[in-house]
């Protein structure tokens, strides 16, 4: 499969409750939803998933790491940092996987979101908009006239 195949996408995810939570309930409910996102996206036989993966910031130096790199939809995490009881985490989830808009990745975060947001009240999740990259911010935009490092400037538009 070629990589022009895969549409990265990006979302900034922030979860908060009205209590404090320890952290290993934010990292299960976090697991809960991602798996969910996973569970969508493989109903659908033509995607393939390059990778999923999320940070989930937990204060400035403590985060949860999160991994998928598979269709068998096997999540992987871990914890950097304390275990602490927090209101607020903020999440930026990076999606690479063929064959799916980023509308369609956005509609199944959401969902998924929402069914974490119905199991446990106390959370509520908003996902931030995402704004789109400038032209000149795409990786072919280095000014100086060669082929992009990247992609050797074969791109299939």
């Amino acid at each position: 499969m070629y990589q022009d195949e895969f549409l990265p996408v990006v979302f900034n995810v922030r979860l908060s409750s009205n209590q404090a939570l320890p952290v290993e309930k934010w990292r299960s409910r976090i697991y809960d939803v991602l798996h969910v996102y996973v569970d969508q996206i493989c109903k659908n036989e033509e995607h393939m998933i390059g990778h999923i993966k999320a940070l989930a910031q937990i204060d400035e130096h403590d985060f949860i790491k999160y991994s998928c790199v598979s269709s068998n939809n096997v999540i992987n995490s871990k914890l950097h940092g304390e275990h602490k009881e927090v209101f607020n985490i903020n999440m930026i989830v990076n999606s690479l996987v063929s064959n799916i808009s980023e509308n369609e990745s956005r509609v199944f975060l959401e969902r998924s979101c929402r069914s974490l947001e119905k199991r446990d009240s106390i959370i509520s999740i908003a996902i931030e908009n995402t704004q789109e990259r400038p032209v000149s911010h795409h990786h072919h935009d280095h000014g100086d006239g060669d082929d992009c490092p990247i992609c050797n400037s074969h791109h299939h538009n």
